[in-house]
C-alpha cells in the first residue's frame, strides 16, 4: 500500500470516530479517542509498507508437508523441515549464519496415515508435499502391491532424499537365525500394511525365494512384534528405523537379539544406481552385543506433484541446504537427517531415488554440479 493510500484509509477510519466524538462528554471523548489511537496503531501494524515503498507486500505462501502419525519419525522430519524452509512475511532480513527460509513461504506438517497414504495425497494434489519411503514410490511407480489394482502413480517428483534409516532383521537369541535364508517355515513380521517397513522387508524375503508360502508372515506393529519376540510367539521381525534405534538398544541391553546381517549377492541387486537401497553397516559396539552388521540403508524421500510450481521448488531445495538452516536440522534425536558433511548431504540427496527429480529440485542439483550438463 502506498503512503497516501495508507493515510486515505486511516482517516477514513478516523472520521466517524471524531464526529461521535463531539457529541459526547470530554471524559467519553478520550475514551473514544483512546480507542481510535489503538485502531489507527492497528492499521499501522496490519497494514504497514512494507521495506521499500516501491515494493508490494508480500505473498504468503502456505506449503503442507504429509508425514506421518504424530511422533514417530516421519513427523519429527517434516516438523524440521518446515521449520528450515519457512519464512513468514515480516520476518526480519536473512543475516549471515542465521536460518533462512524461502520468503512468504510457512511450511506446516501435517499428520497421516503413513507413507502409502502419502503417494496418493500428493498425487492427487491434498498434499503440496510429503516424506515416503524409497521402497513404496517404487511401488507406486508400478502399481503393485499396497497399489495393486490402481493405475500406476507416476506423476510424483522428489526434491531430495533427506532421511536415511537403517533395514533391521532382528531375531530371538533362540531361533538360531543367522542368515535370511534361514527365516523359511519361521515366524516373522514384517511391519503393518501400508508401512515403511513392510514395503523394505518384502522384496528382501523376494530377493531370497521367501514369501507366505515359505515363511509365517505377520503384520505387527513395532511395539507388538518386540513383545512377542520377547515372549518366544515370534522368531524375527524387520523394522526399519533410526541408526541408532532405541527400541535395538534397549533390545540388545538385554542381551536377547541377534541382528541378522542383510547382506550376499542376492541383495546387491537391491542397491544397484536408481534402486530403493543403499548398502550400509551398523558400526561393531553401536548396540551392546552387537558385532559390526551389514544391512540396507533406507531413503525417506522428500515428494511434490510434477505440475508445483518450480520456482518454488528451486527456493525450497536452495533453503534445504542454506548453512544457516543447518542448526535446525542437525541434532542427536534425528542423526539420520541429511547425514554427512555439506557435499556429503546433497550427494545422499539424489541417491537412492526410485522417482525422477522436480525440474526446480533438478536445476539447483545442476548449478552445484551434482548433476552434469546433459544427463538425465
Amino acid at each position: 500500500m502506498k503512503p497516501k493510500q495508507f493515510w486515505d484509509t486511516a482517516l477514513r477510519l478516523y472520521e466517524p470516530v471524531k464526529v461521535a466524538a463531539s457529541r459526547i462528554s470530554a471524559r467519553a471523548a478520550i475514551t473514544v479517542l483512546g480507542a481510535a489511537a489503538v485502531l489507527v496503531a492497528g492499521v499501522l501494524f496490519y497494514l504497514r509498507p512494507p521495506a521499500s515503498l516501491e515494493e508490494p507486500p508480500e505473498a504468503v505462501i502456505f506449503f503442507q508437508i504429509g508425514t506421518g502419525s504424530a511422533g514417530d519419525d516421519y513427523f519429527a522430519v517434516g516438523e524440521r523441515l518446515a521449520a528450515a524452509i519457512s519464512r513468514p512475511p515480516g520476518t526480519p532480513r536473512c543475516e549471515r549464519g542465521m536460518p533462512c527460509g524461502v520468503a512468504g513461504l510457512v511450511a506446516v506438517a501435517r499428520s497421516s496415515a503413513g507413507p502409502v497414504a502419502n503417494v496418493r495425497a500428493v498425487s492427487a494434489g491434498l498434499f503440496d508435499s510429503a516424506l515416503v519411503a524409497a521402497p513404496v514410490l517404487e511401488l507406486a511407480a508400478q502399481a503393485e502391491t499396497p497399489f495393486k489394482g490402481e493405475k500406476p502413480i507416476r506423476n510424483l517428483r522428489a526434491i531430495a532424499g533427506v532421511y536415511r534409516e537403517a533395514l533391521y532383521l532382528v531375531a530371538s537369541r533362540n531361533a538360531n537365525i543367522g542368515s535370511v535364508a534361514d527365516l523359511r517355515d519361521m515366524r516373522v513380521s514384517v511391519g503393518p500394511a501400508g508401512s515403511g517397513t513392510r514395503e523394505a522387508a518384502l522384496p528382501v524375503l523376494a530377493v531370497h525365494s521367501l514369501g507366505r508360502r515359505t515363511v509365517q508372515l505377520s503384520e505387527y506393529d513395532t511395539a507388538t512384534a518386540i513383545d512377542l519376540t520377547l515372549r518366544g510367539q515370534l522368531d524375527a521381525f524387520f523394522l526399519v528405523d533410526a541408526l541408532p534405534s532405541a527400541e535395538i538398544a534397549s533390545l540388545a541391553d538385554r542381551g536377547s537379539i541377534n541382528i541378522v546381517p542383510i547382506d550376499g549377492e542376492e541383495v546387491q541387486q537391491l542397491t544397484h544406481p536408481g534402486e530403493s537401497f543403499q548398502p550400509l553397516e551398523i558400526p561393531d559396539d553401536l548396540y551392546r552385543f552387537v558385532p559390526a552388521t551389514r544391512t540396507l540403508g533406507v531413503s525417506m524421500v522428500w515428494v511434490v506433484n510434477e505440475q508445483a510450481d518450480p520456482d518454488i521448488v528451486y527456493k525450497i531445495t536452495e533453503a534445504l541446504f542454506f548453512p544457516g538452516n543447518r542448526v535446525l536440522l542437525s541434532g542427536p534425536a534425528l542423526p539420520g537427517l541429511l547425514p554427512g558433511d555439506e557435499k556429503e548431504r546433497e550427494k545422499f540427496a539424489i541417491s537412492s531415488i526410485p522417482v525422477p527429480l522436480h525440474e526446480g529440485a533438478e536445476r539447483y542439483y545442476r548449478q552445484q554440479g551434482l548433476i552434469a550438463d546433459g544427463a538425465p
